[in-house]
């Protein structure tokens, strides 16, 4: 078995070997791969490998990630690393090729200054945590030194035209889709309240092509005070969300992240802002809506949303 360095040359056939092997669960298109890894930046080459067989088949890789966005104003990971994914091809496990991938990753991340290393979760992640719908990998990574943190779901719900309802907010606060004149405010909003991993995705949202539409805001007069997002088929990016779209029957919507500055909770904005995002997918015609990577399953049941997925959020230390 070779271990070489990813490339994207290999695009077809990392895609190819997921969907062979966790494709039922978690679709993987190519735009996704290309977006999530092959143009994110923040990829760790040196722990980024691809195993090949003897045949010159694809065997397996694994995907490491380090924060290198050094000219962002935040900075994500903690000053750790993550393993975005690891895949082994099913006819060639239990040789150790799992093992051996995950050791060059995180030796590359340590070798590189990471004192820790978190399973998914990355900056362009594919899943929050490890995901309970592959049980194995569960006691694969706690059998390698990850330690479970706790749990995060994503939750699903279906359409209806009850659901097209504008909610009545208090106080004077107004809700209305973004335009490309919002960009300064929005930014100041999100990188006031929300400074970190909302904050970046906000900027990398308008950097590749957003003009808006994806975002419900909640303004008192001119400021910004509340968001929801709402993805479909036509946004620019492939949102969390929307990731494993191809599952879904119809065109899917996704709902979230949201957030209300602390000076306005307590009012009812949040669920409210919701009820407007699930109101907007609506009317453009989403069937089916997905909440990614929450803890807050009980809040949501209250508009009808229920789990589809469960994540165990994981780390290792780097000794």
């Amino acid at each position: 078995m070779n271990i070489i360095p990813l490339h994207e040359d290999w695009l077809s056939s990392m895609c190819k070997l997921w969907n062979q092997e966790i494709g039922d669960e978690f679709p993987m298109r190519e735009q996704l791969m290309r977006q999530n890894t092959f143009q994110d930046e923040n990829v760790y080459l040196e722990g980024s490998k691809l195993a090949v067989d003897e045949q010159g088949q694809l065997a397996g890789f694994v995907i490491a990630k380090k924060w290198q966005e050094q000219e962002r104003e935040m900075r994500l990971g903690d000053g750790g690393g993550w393993i975005q994914a690891i895949v082994v091809r099913s006819d060639v496990r239990g040789r150790g090729i799992g093992t051996r991938l995950l050791e060059q990753a995180e030796q590359a991340l340590k070798n590189a200054g990471a004192e820790l290393v978190y399973a998914g979760r990355d900056p362009w992640h594919y899943f929050p945590g490890i995901p309970k719908a592959l049980p194995e990998a569960k006691g694969w990574f706690e059998n390698r030194g990850y330690e479970l943190l706790y749990e995060a779901f994503d939750l699903v719900n279906q359409t209806s035209s009850e659901n097209e309802q504008h909610p009545e907010y208090k106080e004077g606060a107004v809700s209305r889709l973004l335009n490309p004149q919002d960009k300064e405010e929005m930014l100041r909003f999100f990188k006031r309240c929300f400074p970190g991993r909302w904050y970046y995705e906000a900027q990398c949202y308008w950097e590749r092509g957003g003009q808006g539409r994806e975002f419900v805001g909640l303004f008192k007069g001119e400021e910004m005070i509340g968001f929801c997002r709402v993805n479909d088929p036509q946004s620019p990016l492939i949102a969390q969300n929307t990731y494993w779209a191809p599952s879904f029957d119809g065109p899917l919507g996704g709902i979230g992240p949201l957030g209300v500055d602390d000076r306005f909770r307590g009012k009812g904005y949040g669920l409210a802002i919701v009820k407007d995002g699930v109101a907007e997918l609506t009317r453009r015609g989403m069937k089916q809506l997905v909440i990614d990577w929450t803890e807050l399953v009980d809040f949501y049941a209250k508009l009808g949303f229920t789990v589809c997925q469960g994540y165990d959020l994981a780390k290792k230390t780097l000794k």
